[in-house]
C-alpha cells in the first residue's frame, strides 16, 4: 500500500498551533500569518509516491516563501503544482505572477525563490513533482512557473481526477497509485500545452498585469502599498505600470478596489463576527474609517454594517 500520513493542529495548543505547522508541514519554507486573522488551524494528508508526493491541504490564511538560503540548504528541485478546491490566492516566481481562484493551477519551481498565499481559509490538491519527471512527461518548467493555468473543460476534468486519486489513495496498491499519478501528469501536459498564456512573453502587459495583481494582493494590508512601491518591487517603469492597468481604469482603482472586496468577503464570511469593523478596516490597508465607509458605499451601495447584518438576516451562519 501507499505509505500516507496525516498532520493536523486540533491536538495542539491553539496558541502554538501556527509554529507547529510551521517547524513540520512548512518546513521547507518560510511562513507568515495574514493580518487580521485569528485562531489558525490546519490539516493535510501526505501520500507518498514513487516518482512525487501527493498532498490535501485545509488551512486558516497564510503566506509562505521560499527563500534563497533554503533552496541552498535541501536543494530540492521539485516543481509544485497546487490547484484550489476553496478559497482564493496568489503566486508569484521572478518575474511572474497571478491571482488564484478554485479550479486554477499554480505552478511554482522549488529550485528558485517564489511566493504562495491565500487571504481566506482554503482547500487545496498539490503534487511535488521531480523536475525530471516533470520535463519526461510534461515539459519546460521555466515556461511555465509562477504562472496561473485557466484550462476550461480539460482543467474541470483534471481538478475531478485528481479528486479522486486524492480520496482514494490510501487504499491504492503502489502500482496503482503510479497509474494513477501518470494519468495526472497526461492530463496536465494537455493543460500546459493548451493552456492560454502560453508564447505571451513575460514583457507583455497582460504578464504584467498578473504579476503586479497578485503583489496587490499580497501587501494589500499595507497602507503604503502605491505605483512606486509595486514599480520598485517589481523592478518596472511607471509607464510600463500604468499602460498595463489603463484599460480596467488604473493602477490606483486597481489597489482600491482590490482592498474593497477583501473588506467585502471579510464582512459577507460566516464565523467572523468576532472580527470589528475596525480590525477589517486596517486589515485592508486603510487608515482612515470614514473614507473607507464611504468607499465601500459607493462600490456596494451598503454600509459595511450593513453587508454583515444582511449575512445574519439570510442566515448564512
Amino acid at each position: 500500500m501507499i505509505l500516507t500520513s496525516v498532520q493536523s493542529t486540533q491536538q495542539i495548543e491553539p496558541k502554538r498551533a501556527f509554529d507547529y505547522w510551521r517547524s513540520t508541514a512548512l518546513a521547507r519554507v518560510d511562513a507568515s500569518l495574514v493580518e487580521g486573522e485569528g485562531a489558525f488551524a490546519a490539516r493535510r494528508l501526505v501520500a507518498v509516491l514513487s516518482e512525487g508526493t501527493l498532498i490535501r491541504t485545509r488551512s486558516s490564511p497564510l503566506v509562505i516563501e521560499r527563500l534563497p538560503q533554503q533552496i541552498r540548504r535541501d536543494s530540492h528541485d521539485d516543481v509544485c503544482l497546487s490547484l484550489l478546491l476553496g478559497g482564493s490566492g496568489h503566486l508569484e516566481q521572478g518575474n511572474r505572477g497571478a491571482l488564484l481562484a478554485p479550479g486554477e493551477i499554480g505552478l511554482v519551481s522549488l529550485a528558485r525563490p517564489f511566493v504562495l498565499g491565500a487571504h481566506e481559509s482554503y482547500e487545496e490538491l498539490r503534487l511535488h513533482i521531480p523536475r525530471a519527471v516533470f520535463r519526461q512527461h510534461v515539459g519546460n518548467v521555466e515556461e511555465v512557473a509562477g504562472r496561473a493555468l485557466r484550462a476550461g473543460a480539460l482543467g474541470d476534468l483534471f481538478a475531478s481526477y485528481l479528486t479522486t486519486f486524492a480520496a482514494t489513495v490510501e487504499r491504492m496498491s503502489e502500482a496503482e497509485a503510479a497509474h494513477a499519478y501518470e494519468g495526472a501528469l497526461h492530463l496536465l501536459r494537455g493543460i500546459v500545452h493548451g493552456a492560454g498564456e502560453r508564447g505571451e512573453g513575460d514583457t507583455s502587459a497582460r504578464a504584467l498585469r498578473s504579476l503586479a495583481d497578485a503583489h496587490i494582493e499580497r501587501r494589500l494590508h499595507d497602507p503604503a502599498l502605491g505605483p512606486a512601491e509595486i514599480c520598485a518591487a517589481l523592478q518596472v517603469s511607471r509607464t510600463r505600470l500604468y499602460a498595463a492597468f489603463a484599460p480596467t481604469g488604473g493602477i490606483a482603482a486597481a489597489i482600491r478596489d482590490a482592498r474593497l472586496d477583501r473588506a467585502h468577503r471579510r464582512l459577507s464570511a460566516p464565523g467572523r463576527d468576532g472580527e470589528t469593523i475596525t480590525d477589517i478596516v486596517r486589515a485592508c490597508g486603510y487608515l482612515d474609517p470614514a473614507g473607507f465607509s464611504r468607499a465601500f458605499r459607493r462600490r456596494f451601495g451598503l454600509a459595511p454594517r450593513d453587508v454583515r447584518a444582511l449575512r445574519r438576516t439570510r442566515g448564512l451562519d
